[in-house]
């Protein structure tokens, strides 16, 4: 069999994968627009049913699984939350080697068609909310567990990509060292603690978070525990701070531990260009993502219990976090796109030539069969704009200090221009060296929803 007879077989069940790929990609994008309707009118079970409404293609497990854990999540189901974002990990692990044939159909269709498995702040993100939700379902254990988890993956991404902007969680690892000090490990905590600090100086221009307010008292209470004089004068010259409670002291007391988590991720999008071949005449298209950022009016939170309070620092910027990620990625993914390019113009080219040596008909034949080639290249030449959209814009975080005792609880959401978004109220019953952990989900009204 000739080579043009092999790219017409070919190209037959190409257009078919093409057409399937295009069906695919609108069924997503009405979910999403659908769903994030929903949490813009703050209704988060409205908007899991909307997204169940559309069970997942093959590709899209794991993304569907993220998505429906942080929107049960939402709507303060944290046990089913936790299943689903439980169910990540094995397949992350399992689908993370990508198939032969799936690189195949991404080279000869889109990046789309291959497994998602998440960017690698996803997949951190995936532990860390898992240890949110057990801490606050009560499971300090099981949380510890993920902490752990956290610690072997981002040892795994710096390992393997040191000079990727995202080679470290700063946020991830405050929360780490949050958990080990309530399990009483001073030496992993003031490790965790630590790293957090570094990351925080670190990546402070790449993602806008300076070290949160309640890490620098943290340090100082770690680095006095454990008779680190120097370090802890250190961290007090350097915040300056003067007196801090002692980890004895916060033993006799218990503490809530507030995170607020706001808006949304940002926005995923395709940039094309098509053109013509001037030489043969066919059509070239080429698609890349980009990340659109939403607006984001939240400022800060106040959790208050009778006459003290604490207000919330930023400890997380995911919508920094998945920008730099992105661009950092786009020499590998604009490569891919240019071979894929060419690949597909050469397999309209042997469509096209493959009558050349039959009869007028087959030449016919063969030139009409090129243009459906070109023609379903161009219209699959999508952007993998695959995201986990319900993660956050930004994730902050307070810790309330109070004696033993029941209080109301309550908590205000503020603008940035310092007016009040929001406010709830709880009741919280704390005692002695007990933390209680409470968050809050926070979309705007006017969220931009995507196209």
């Amino acid at each position: 069999m000739s080579a043009g007879g092999v790219a017409t077989k070919a190209s037959v069940p190409c257009a078919a994968a093409c057409l399937a790929a295009l069906a695919a990609c609108a069924t997503f994008s009405d979910t999403i627009q659908s769903t994030e309707r929903s949490l813009a009118q703050q209704q988060p079970k409205i908007a899991l049913t909307e997204y169940e409404k559309h069970p997942p293609s093959g590709p899209d497990k794991v993304l569907h699984l993220m998505n429906k854990g942080m929107l049960l999540r939402m709507a303060g189901d944290y046990a089913d939350s936790t299943r689903a974002l439980e169910q990540t990990k094995p397949l992350m692990q399992e689908l993370s080697a990508v198939s032969v044939s799936e690189q195949a159909l991404s080279v000869a269709v889109n990046d789309a068609t291959k497994s998602f498995v998440g960017a690698d702040f996803e997949q951190v993100a995936v532990r860390t909310y898992l240890a949110l939700n057990y801490l606050e379902q009560g499971q300090l254990d099981a949380a510890r567990v993920e902490a752990l988890q956290v610690d072997v993956l981002l040892r795994e991404k710096t390992e393997s990509s040191p000079d990727s902007p995202y080679a470290e969680d700063a946020f991830a690892r405050y929360l780490t060292g949050i958990i080990y000090e309530d399990e009483r490990e001073w030496s992993d905590a003031m490790i965790a603690y630590r790293k957090a600090y570094e990351a925080y100086q670190k990546q402070l221009n790449s993602f806008s978070v300076a070290v949160p307010e309640s890490l620098k008292h943290d340090l100082i209470r770690l680095a006095d525990r454990m008779g680190l004089r120097e370090e802890a004068r250190r961290y007090r010259q350097e915040f300056g701070i003067k007196e801090t409670p002692s980890v004895a002291a916060l033993l006799e007391r218990g503490e809530i531990i507030l995170t607020v988590h706001a808006g949304l991720a940002p926005v995923k999008r395709e940039r094309s260009a098509t053109m013509v071949n001037p030489a043969s005449g066919r059509m070239l298209r080429i698609s890349l993502p980009q990340y659109r950022s939403r607006a984001q009016p939240f400022g800060y939170a106040r959790v208050s219990a009778e006459s003290v309070s604490a207000t919330t620092s930023r400890v997380e910027n995911i919508d920094a976090i998945a920008v730099k990620t992105l661009e950092a990625e786009m020499p590998v993914i604009t490569a891919r796109a240019i071979a894929r390019m060419a690949v597909k113009d050469t397999m309209a080219k042997a469509a096209s030539s493959s009558g050349n040596s039959g009869s007028n008909s087959a030449a016919a034949g063969a030139g009409l069969l090129g243009l459906a080639v070109n023609i379903a290249a161009v219209l699959t030449e999508r952007a993998d704009t695959r995201s986990w959209f319900t993660l956050p814009g930004e994730i902050h975080l307070a810790r309330l200090s109070l004696p033993p005792g029941e209080y109301n609880v309550k908590i205000e959401l503020h603008g940035r221009d310092d007016h009040v978004l929001g406010a709830s109220e709880l009741k919280v019953a704390l005692q002695k060296g007990e933390k209680k952990y409470v968050s809050r989900h926070w979309i705007p009204t006017n969220l931009e929803v995507r196209p």
